[in-house]
Parts: C-alpha cells; structure tokens; sequence
C-alpha cells in the first residue's frame, strides 16, 4: 500500500490503533533562536508537507499527536534532540527519516528515526551541554568548578512565568558533571521528577551573565532509560 510517496509495511499489526515514532533531529543557526512551541509548530506543518500518517487527536479541535519530551532553552543550539509522533500506519524508517528531512527547514536535520514497540516508553535521564570556555571571564576557572561541585546545595532564583513570584530552587541535585574539556566547558544535567536545571543557571555559577550567555552552548546528548 502506498501513502503519500510511501510504501506502507504491511504486517500482522496492521489494524493497530496507533504506531509510536522516535525522531532525533539536530538544530543550529537562526532557529536555535525559536521557542518550544514555535519549534513543535514548525513540525506540525513539516509532517504535513511530508505527507506523513500523522494521528490526530479527538473531539472538537483535533490536533496531529506529537511532543518534544525535553523543551531546548531559546537561543542553544543542539545535535540531539527528539520528537515523537504517533501514526495511524506503519511506515519504513527510512523513508520516514528521509522525507521529513527534506521538508523541515536547513537548520534542521533529522537524523534517525525509529518506532517504538508497545510498551516501550522513553523517559529522559539526563542532557549534557557543551559552553565556550572563553564565554567564562575572570578568574580562574578550574577553581570556580571546584568550588561549585564542592558544594551541597546550590540555591538559584526562579520567577514564575507572568508572575512576579519568586521561588528559591537547589539545584545541587541536577548536576551530574561539570568539567574542563579543551576549549569548551562541558556539563551535564540530571532530569527528574523534580524538575531539572537550567544550562544558563550553571554558566552563572561560573560568572557568566545568564540573561546572555545561552547562544554560546549547545546541547550535546540526552540520555534516556
């Protein structure tokens, strides 16, 4: 069977409700300077000219079924990060991968895509980041890490969106890693259900202008168990 330029596999599991898809693409240029939802709009209309299977969801307003599990802060740029949709068909992955590539815009690749078997629910574990070590002014820098993964808690300031409401957040927990690699600073980020933090808090620990510095990193890997 064919769909929209696509040989369909045809399988058992044909008549299944849904299939689930795993897309890691990467983001650079102009566009690591647009929002999450701006991001996921841009895939909605990318599956559509791709012509892909897309399932919608129900009711009066229905919408294609897609998500982007870990939101990448405005302004970083990325080499890993993932989009699942669900389809009302089976497809080839590769065919997939390549005809949404060819449709999203050229500060977008997608680099792999998979489906995901029943039951098989990726959850992110942790992000890791790359920074320009020359973004880091000042002191020495070795012993800023140092100090910062000395510490038991870190406390940061967090303002409620559209609020005036400030909340203090320890942010201890959430760092796995933070070190020195050549010409770059490279950390790592634990995600939880209790949250996570943000790569622009850990370049402020390390004196950088967090309001400023997120065009300087870029996300490197997300880890998922």
């Amino acid at each position: 069977m064919a769909f929209g330029g696509y040989e369909i596999l045809m399988t058992d599991a044909e008549h299944r409700e849904r299939y689930r898809w795993m897309f890691v693409f990467s983001l650079d240029g102009d566009l690591r300077f647009v929002s999450h939802h701006d991001t996921l709009r841009l895939f909605r209309r990318a599956l559509a000219r791709a012509e892909l299977p897309v399932r919608f969801s129900q009711g009066f307003n229905p919408h294609p079924r897609l998500t982007i599990p870990v939101p990448r802060p405005v302004g970083i740029a990325s080499d890993a990060d993932a989009l699942f949709v669900e389809t009302d068909l089976a497809m080839n992955p590769s065919d997939a991968q390549k005809r949404l590539d060819q449709h999203t815009p050229g500060d977008i690749r997608v680099i792999s895509a998979r489906t995901l078997e029943d039951g098989d629910r990726p959850l992110p574990e942790s992000v890791r980041y790359r920074m320009d070590a020359d973004a880091v002014a000042g002191a020495d820098l070795d012993a800023r890490i140092r100090e910062v993964l000395a510490r038991e808690t870190i406390e940061v300031e967090r303002k409620t969106p559209r609020s005036t409401e400030v909340r203090i957040v320890d942010i201890r927990p959430f760092v796995a890693d933070l070190r020195i690699d050549g010409a770059f600073v490279e950390f790592m980020l634990r995600i939880t259900g209790g949250g996570t933090a943000k790569p622009a808090e850990v370049a402020g620990l390390l004196g950088c202008d967090p309001v400023s510095i997120n065009h300087r990193i870029r996300r490197l890997e997300i880890k998922w168990r």
